[in-house]
Parts: structure tokens; C-alpha cells; sequence
């Protein structure tokens, strides 16, 4: 199977007002287990870089004004890897990255690609979703440039070919959830043993996990769990307070 490990750096978190500056990405195979290319580039922007967004990623103005490609070209050339691939994959790329590719294909007026997605948050068999870094300690190997997109991408492929790629891929294809406690108060200690967080917006105690798992997680608990109706969106869920 032919991967496509994809990660973007963002001027923001909205995928219709903020643009991608900086683009990874690795395409892999799976049988050969070995990259097959990889490319890491910056991309003008029409979206001012901000100084948070500089201190969070090191991309600056100046570079991104010198150095970077301009939107078309920086989009056809990763649309030219994805469409090499028999999926693409990557750390929250449903909610994040996939979401940035949708509003960047439509205003260049290209078509957006399909492929099947992986998540590494949640698609890794017997794996806990976290922090990429923090994914990456717990396998036993450090991402050297954390927020750098070629890194995080090359990251992803390390970490997935640590699996089974026909369990992933099984994951991937099962619906992804968003799943709600429902404690008492004084027990709000155990949603959080059993990794639920809380959400102000939304007044609930949430969890994102795969259909396939939510059955042994509602046998598992001791208070009840509910499937987060569809006004409950997961991408506020994971962005919100």
C-alpha cells in the first residue's frame, strides 16, 4: 500500500479565514517499507503570520515572503503526491489538515482529491491519541522538529508503520465518534481516568473514539455513556474550551 503522510502549518485554526504556510509530506510504502519521495515547503500566504503563530511553528513573514511557493503551485504539487497514494494519513488530519485542503482546493478551483483518511489519533490499534511528540516518546522514538510539517509528517509514517497497516485501515474505515459521561459531579475524577475532558461550550464531558471501541468503553464504565447527537460537532469538541 502507498501512503501519503500530509501535515500543514497554518496561520490559525479556521479553515475558511486562515491559509497553509508550510506543507510536509511523505510518500511511503508499506510493502517495500521505505519512503518512495518527500517534500517540505513554505507557501505565500494572503493571511499575515502572526507573532503567536511565528513563536508556535518558527515560520516567520520574511521567510514565507522570500522562500515561499506561491498557492497554486505549492497546492498542485502536494494534490500531485496525494494523487499517488492509496491513502493519506496523518496526526488530526480529519479534523484539521483535511479541513484546510477542502477550503484551499475550492479557492483555487481545483477538485478536492478521494482518497481514504487516517488519523493517527485514532486509528492506531491499542494506541492511545495524544500529543504527536508525546505518541512518538511512547513508541520509543522523539520527533527532532515538532511543529515543522516535513517532521510531523515523517513522524506519522514512523508511527504507523509500527502497526499493522490492515488494522489501521480497518480503524480508519470505522466511523469516528464522539461519545459523552454522564457522572455525578463528585465523580468527575473517573471521566478523567478514563480520558474524557470537558467542554465549556458545550457543557459536556467528551471523549472522541471509533464505533468499533465504544462498546467495551460503555461495558468498561462505571457511570453512564451516551453517543454525542450530531448538533455536538466533533471539531468544536476538540478546538473549543
Amino acid at each position: 500500500m502507498i501512503l501519503l503522510s500530509f501535515d500543514t502549518e497554518t496561520t490559525g485554526l479556521d479553515p475558511l479565514q486562515d491559509r497553509v504556510i508550510e506543507v510536509g509530506a511523505v510518500l511511503y510504502s508499506t510493502g517495500q517499507k521505505r519512503c518512495l519521495e518527500s517534500s517540505g515547503y513554505l507557501v505565500k500566504s494572503d493571511v499575515p503570520i502572526t507573532e503567536h503563530i511565528t513563536e508556535l511553528t518558527g515560520i516567520t513573514q520574511t521567510a514565507v515572503d522570500k522562500f515561499g511557493y506561491d498557492s497554486k503551485t505549492a497546492l498542485e504539487a502536494l494534490l500531485d503526491l496525494i494523487n499517488l497514494c492509496d491513502a493519506v494519513v496523518g496526526q488530526n488530519i480529519i479534523q484539521f489538515d483535511k479541513e484546510f485542503l477542502k477550503g484551499w482546493t475550492k479557492r483555487e478551483n481545483v477538485s478536492f482529491p478521494n482518497k481514504l483518511w487516517v488519523d493517527t489519533l485514532t486509528d492506531l490499534p491499542n494506541t492511545e491519541g495524544k500529543h504527536l511528540s508525546y505518541m512518538a516518546c511512547d513508541a520509543g522514538f522523539i520527533n527532532l522538529f515538532p511543529h515543522s510539517a516535513l517532521a510531523d509528517a515523517q513522524t506519522v509514517i514512523k508511527l504507523i508503520s509500527m502497526h499493522d497497516i490492515d488494522a489501521v485501515i480497518e480503524r480508519a474505515k470505522n466511523p469516528t465518534i464522539a461519545i459523552l459521561a454522564h457522572q455525578k459531579r463528585e465523580d468527575n475524577f473517573l471521566a478523567k481516568q478514563r480520558k474524557f475532558k470537558w467542554n465549556s461550550h458545550y457543557k459536556v464531558w467528551w471523549r472522541i473514539v471509533k464505533d468499533m471501541d465504544k462498546a467495551e468503553i460503555i461495558r468498561s464504565s462505571p457511570f453512564d455513556i451516551s453517543v454525542a447527537p450530531p448538533e455536538i460537532l466533533i471539531s468544536e469538541l476538540r478546538y473549543g474550551n
